[in-house]
């Protein structure tokens, strides 16, 4: 009995080292502002409209939107070479991205923006969707779409339009839910004060900060937009992979990345292909040095995040069938059972499992 009296104070005091950062107040105030910000009027009237305009001069003088422009010019000229038309599939969905884009007055970044309080708490599930075909601004349209062209058309070569257009609906459940569900996670373990949480939360905090300041001298032009009117003293001092009640992410990039697995996974194991549109790697390896091109190019914690999401989202489309025996997404089926193979190819349970046939 003693023992339990003197070690309860001793337990809080040890807590105080690794208690969350933001108070059970701050919380509060940013859950209530989050519900107001998400409301069915807030929503419309605070935060930004997408996609940014530019003027042709600022086109022009951007070089990150010209380099943009000639891959994605090198990636269509492939395509048509390769398959002599861009596949239909693959054209609906780059024109739905297109379309969205060209919208005159744009859309309201609060309207569309994944955000995981929203969809958690509010049930506004509609936002794993519309954010996806929501983009920032000319160059963030171009690089997604690139990967698009790149790797939907040869899924879709392989695959056939009605089981490519299947895989994606799935990769983009799929990606957008792993994005809300590490920020779910991070708030979760972050709050309840797990010491490797918060340091793996610094690592990124200074990995980014490091990229950011030798790329763009601290300034990064990021597509995860935080979102005005939320900001709290916590969140000026505590960094955050995607903060779960005062941001939002656009972009079709989370289904980019994971068609970037899967494509990687049905390739010859040989096979070799452009990242960047300028420097050849390993198709299976291609998805990783994306992602890391792409902390280095825009060096955002929430661009980090919505990239790492889809590869995550990808693997789990390609391994998942494999490991519960369903060919659902990943291997070549046969009258709705899956076909395995004697001989090379990946090996699960003493058999061989081949994604080409014999």
């Amino acid at each position: 009995r003693l023992r339990r009296l003197v070690a309860a104070p001793m337990s809080g005091s040890s807590r105080s080292g690794t208690a969350a950062p933001v108070s059970t107040l701050t919380d509060a105030a940013e859950r209530g502002i989050a519900r107001a910000r998400f409301s069915s009027l807030g929503r419309r009237y605070i935060g930004p409209r997408l996609p940014r305009r530019q003027s042709l001069d600022d086109a022009f003088r951007s070089p990150e939107l010209m380099y943009s422009l000639f891959v994605s010019a090198k990636t269509f000229a492939r395509v048509l070479d390769a398959y002599g038309a861009i596949p239909p599939g693959t054209l609906a969905i780059v024109a739905a991205n297109v379309a969205v884009f060209s919208l005159p007055d744009g859309v309201a970044f609060g309207d569309v923006c994944l955000n995981p309080y929203a969809v958690i708490h509010l049930n506004q599930l509609e936002r794993l969707v519309t954010s996806a075909f929501v983009h920032v601004d000319a160059f963030h349209l171009l690089s997604n779409m690139q990967g698009v062209l790149q790797d939907g058309s040869f899924l879709e070569h392989v695959d056939g339009t009605p089981r490519f257009l299947a895989r994606c609906a799935t990769l983009l459940g799929l990606s957008q839910c792993t994005l809300v569900g590490l920020s779910w996670a991070e708030r979760r373990f972050y709050q309840r004060g797990s010491v490797t949480a918060r340091r793996a939360d610094a690592w990124l905090d200074d990995a980014v900060d490091r990229v950011s300041k030798y790329a763009y001298g601290g300034n990064s032009p990021g597509y995860h937009v935080p979102i005005r009117g939320t900001s709290s003293s916590s969140s000026s001092s505590v960094h955050k992979l995607l903060p779960f009640y005062n941001s939002g992410v656009v972009g079709f990039s989370g289904v980019n990345f994971a068609l970037k697995v899967a494509a990687a996974h049905r390739r010859p194991a040989d096979s070799v292909v452009l990242v960047g549109g300028i420097a050849p790697v390993p198709a299976r390896y291609s998805a990783w040095f994306e992602l890391a091109l792409g902390t280095l190019i825009v060096p955002s914690a929430g661009t980090f995040a919505a990239h790492f999401a889809g590869t995550i989202a990808g693997l789990i489309s390609v391994y998942a069938p494999r490991v519960s025996g369903f060919g659902v997404l990943g291997l070549t089926t046969s009258g709705g059972r899956n076909r395995a193979y004697r001989g090379r190819g990946h090996r699960l349970g003493g058999r061989y499992l081949r994604d080409d046939d014999p």
